[in-house]
């Protein structure tokens, strides 16, 4: 296989004070991203760095009595300490204010300062601006935008200043052809699919010049044409993307990462996607530079419903967070709860549950049964590797490494990560049926449980390799006690059959030990795993409640929520015991709610683009939906009725706003609506072809 040339950068974050908990979102994912990127084989650079110029670090640094300078070198200082505490490990590291960079802004000048429009003018002009100016934004807000009374600034709630001012302008309306052509063809890949819509929907209104430099800001690059001006702070903190990489002197790195066979990707927040998107690229094609190749718009973390942000104070501390639940255990949380395009809030409960039931309960009670059986059975070394399945059934299905990789690279952590834990559930569930303990009872199956073991600890050795984009350090923790030596082929291939016989486990010690949840009740507690010595019970649960005639089917339980006494009635299908018939032919009233609780129920249409049939169950289908451009996986019971291929393109409606539930160990995120008839489910729809993500009322 070829390695691929890819080059990603997170935004570049804007020093007017130290991160927060949003920056370390994006940050994480762009980490976990490169990781899976290496660990495929390919070349990546990942780029990250700090923003350090303009109005706010001028009116900052003065109220603190510092130089702007010293000022940009404690925060970017901050930024630099915290990646390093969250493991994050960057190929490259821009401040604004670096010589590089510097220098490389001023030949993207000099490129755009001669350059012409497609019709023939002059793509910089000087021209006078006069509006509403958000200098924490550093940007012009059109009426549209602010809120009124007071023309307030939407994302930072403080009133926009009236500023008029001649300044140099970029002529980006010449290049709306050029940029529709670009995004529609997707040359330039923007995902999801709703932020693609969201640009062409500015387009659409018609592009409108914007100013490149600013008159009465002083903490800035200076226009070598007029130094009375500064580079606005967009276009010196977007260069960035090609100055760290060596542009101001062609360097070699830029000519491999910024050429025509790399990835050239920007992974931002949904809200400065109009400047990565059209501003970003309209001034790279003016100076006769290649585009980005692909943009994705990751959605907003939330806390108590609202952005985080600096400025209002809703933070999220992500240091204490590492301090308390641990550094892996904060990264599998921000890229496991959702799919990375959405908005989410954040739930520092669902942290702790995540903790206990994925990485203690999951992860880390496989690693430690596996490990511990092996030491016991085997003398604490590698088993022998026979090339046949014990007991001539198959305990480990094929482990898709390849499916992994492209979610990751699709940026769809959530589903990467469902996958490998998917495994690790089987892995779980061949201790228990192959029952080593038994087993190893009988001299005569020694050979047996030895290929048993042998497979086991190889299923270890490539969950961790696969997991360990998201939780590295706990990933090297499982290849140390493996007995993997360093700098060997075992520790960096997902190849099966790596692991050598005889070779010696290292010291064995819990992985995820069980945290206490002392704030809330744990919603859905998973019952405690059986041992290596205990025989487990058949399982048992609590059958459904009777349905009744008309009653809605729903992919998983969910009882909890804000709209619990509206949900509690939505119908759970499971393989459980069917109910006998009821004992009254009377139906009780129907409990009546209000329309507040209706309300709370986020209802979206969303198209099916795969579906198949869950191993060992005879009712549950998993299903891959398109919800407005944002993929989301459910587990339905609806296999009696519908066959996989009959679902592949219809569009349903689903609960889009419950919380994440297992069913056969398969994550599920929301609820499909059906009607109950003769015994079969029958899935809601509609008379005309109605958009995906569109709200259902």
């Amino acid at each position: 296989m070829t390695p691929r040339t890819l080059f990603h950068t997170t935004p570049i974050y804007y020093v007017n004070d130290v991160p927060h908990a949003g920056h370390a979102y994006c940050t994480i994912a762009c980490d976990a991203l490169a990781r899976a990127r290496r660990l495929h084989g390919d070349q990546v650079f990942f780029l990250t760095g700090t923003d350090e110029h303009g109005q706010n670090i001028e009116r900052i640094a003065r109220e603190k009595g510092v130089h702007e300078q010293d000022y940009c070198d404690q925060i970017s200082g901050v930024f630099r300490a915290l990646w390093d505490s969250l493991d994050i490990r960057y190929d490259g590291f821009i401040r604004t204010t670096d010589e590089i960079h510097k220098a490389g802004v001023l030949k993207l000048w000099e490129r755009l300062r001669v350059a012409k429009t497609p019709d023939g003018q002059d793509a910089v002009y000087r021209g006078k601006y006069a509006g509403w100016y958000c200098p924490r934004c550093e940007a012009f807000k059109t009426d549209d935008e602010m809120k009124q009374p007071g023309n307030i600034c939407p994302d930072h709630e403080r009133p926009c200043e009236w500023t008029e001012e001649e300044n140099f302008f970029f002529r980006l309306s010449a290049y709306q052809t050029v940029l529709d052509d670009l995004i529609r063809s997707d040359k330039m890949r923007i995902a999801p699919e709703s932020r693609k819509n969201e640009v062409l929907a500015v387009m659409k209104q018609g592009l409108q010049d914007f100013s490149i430099s600013r008159a009465r800001v002083k903490w800035g690059i200076q226009i070598p044409d007029d130094p009375s001006h500064v580079f606005y702070v967009w276009v010196d903190a977007l260069s960035n993307y090609i100055t760290a990489i060596g542009y101001a002197d062609d360097a070699p790195e830029f000519q491999k990462f910024w050429g025509p066979e790399a990835e050239r990707m920007h992974v931002i927040g949904k809200e400065i996607i109009r400047f990565h998107c059209l501003y970003w690229p309209g001034l790279l094609i003016a100076a006769g530079l290649l585009p980005p190749s692909r943009v994705f718009a990751h959605g907003w973390m939330t806390k108590d419903g609202k952005k985080l942000s600096k400025s209002t104070g809703n933070i999220i501390d992500t240091r204490v967070l590492a301090d308390q639940y641990g550094v892996d255990a904060v990264r599998y949380y921000f890229l496991r709860e959702t799919s990375f395009g959405q908005d989410w809030d954040f739930s520092e409960i669902g942290l702790a549950q995540r903790y206990n039931s994925d990485l203690a309960n999951d992860f880390g009670n496989l690693v430690s049964r596996s490990l511990t059986m092996i030491s016991k059975y085997c003398d604490g070394k590698i088993p022998a590797w026979v090339d046949q399945e014990p007991s001539g059934f198959l305990l480990f299905p094929q482990l898709h490494d390849e499916t992994v990789f492209r979610q990751y690279d699709s940026l769809n952590f959530s589903a990467a990560l469902n996958e490998i834990w998917g495994h690790i559930g089987e892995a779980n569930q061949a201790i228990v049926k192959f029952a080593p303990w038994n087993v190893a009872k009988d001299p005569g199956r020694t050979a047996e449980l030895n290929a048993f073991l042998y497979r086991l600890a190889e299923r270890v050795r490539l969950v961790a390799l696969l997991a360990s984009p998201v939780i590295p350090s706990s990933a090297e923790k499982v290849l140390d006690m493996l007995g993997i030596p360093l700098g060997t082929k075992a520790r960096t291939s997902t190849e099966f059959g790596l692991l050598q016989e005889g070779q010696p486990l290292g010291p064995i010690t819990p992985l995820f030990p069980r945290i206490d949840i002392k704030k809330a009740p744990v919603a859905q507690e998973k019952p405690p795993t059986v041992n290596d010595e205990t025989k487990p019970q058949a399982p048992t649960s609590a059958p459904p409640p009777p349905a009744t005639q008309g009653n809605v089917i729903a992919s998983s339980p969910q009882p909890d929520g804000p709209s619990s006494n509206v949900i509690a009635r939505i119908q759970s299908v499971s393989d459980g015991t069917k109910q006998p018939p009821p004992t009254t032919t009377t139906p009780p009233e129907p409990e009546l709610v209000g329309i507040e609780a209706f309300g709370a129920l986020d209802l979206r249409t969303a198209k099916v683009t795969a579906a198949e049939k869950i191993k060992g169950s005879k009712k549950l289908l998993k299903l891959q939906l398109d919800v407005g451009g944002v993929p989301r996986q459910i587990v339905s019971g609806i296999a009696e009725a519908y066959e996989p291929e009959q679902l592949v393109g219809r569009t349903i409606i689903v609960i889009a706003n419950l919380k994440p539930a297992k069913l056969m160990g398969v994550e599920s995120h929301g609820m499909l609506l059906a009607a109950t008839v003769d015994g079969k489910a029958v899935l809601a729809g509609f008379e005309k072809e109605v958009p995906t993500g569109t709200r259902v009322k």
